[in-house]
């Protein structure tokens, strides 16, 4: 499947993969199982033929990704009063939740929001944390923007730097998965913990 997939990309014009690489960042942002991740790198590897520039594939995706971003952190930022307040959003965020959230962003700000947009898993929660909680846009875009830049141009540059062979990058990519996903399982039980004994501290008034 892959190398049809391949085979399909190289036949298509250049400005049909782009077009689909900003489309596929961008859904990312809010149904995070969209291949963007393989598109980038695809089009990082048929580049090393001449095909495609790394520098727009480059362009293209970050554009994609903070234009989906954007597009989410507005949505939730204009209807996070009657989210919240609806049954389903004190379902899915409940109170405690959320201000345990707000008062780790207070204490890890910028670094937070970077570091979570770069692992699996949290990368999409990013934006509508920031809207629904009305973190100003410059403090949110900019964390984001780097996060997104320094990713895509590390798929970009794997694509077109990493051998000649499909599988020596999907090999290294599949490493460097295993260990965002490693360090997101970790940073996730660390939320976990660190809102157990929270609440914990708030009950007792400790």
């Amino acid at each position: 499947m892959i190398e049809s997939l391949l085979h399909s990309l190289a036949q298509a014009p250049p400005i049909l993969v782009y077009v689909l690489i900003a489309v596929s960042c961008a859904i990312e942002n809010f149904f995070p199982p969209s291949p963007s991740d393989v598109f980038v790198a695809m089009a990082g590897f048929l580049s090393q033929h001449g095909d495609y520039q790394p520098v727009t594939i480059f362009l293209t995706a970050w554009a994609g990704g903070i234009s989906g971003a954007l597009v989410v952190y507005g949505v939730a930022r204009r209807y996070a009063d009657p989210f919240i307040g609806s049954r389903v959003g004190r379902l899915l965020l409940p109170p405690d939740a959320m201000a345990f959230l707000l008062k780790e962003y207070g204490r890890y700000g910028w670094f937070g929001l970077f570091l979570t947009r770069l692992l699996p898993g949290f990368r999409s929660v990013v934006a509508p944390f920031a809207g629904l909680n009305r973190i100003p846009l410059w403090r949110f875009l900019l964390p984001v923007s780097v996060a997104s830049g320094l990713w895509y141009a590390s798929l970009t540059w794997v694509g077109a730097r990493v051998g000649d062979e499909w599988d020596l990058v999907v090999r290294f990519l599949d490493r460097l998965y295993q260990g965002l996903g490693a360090a997101a399982v970790i940073v996730l039980v660390l939320l976990v913990i660190g809102f157990l004994w929270w609440r914990r501290s708030r009950r007792t008034g400790t």
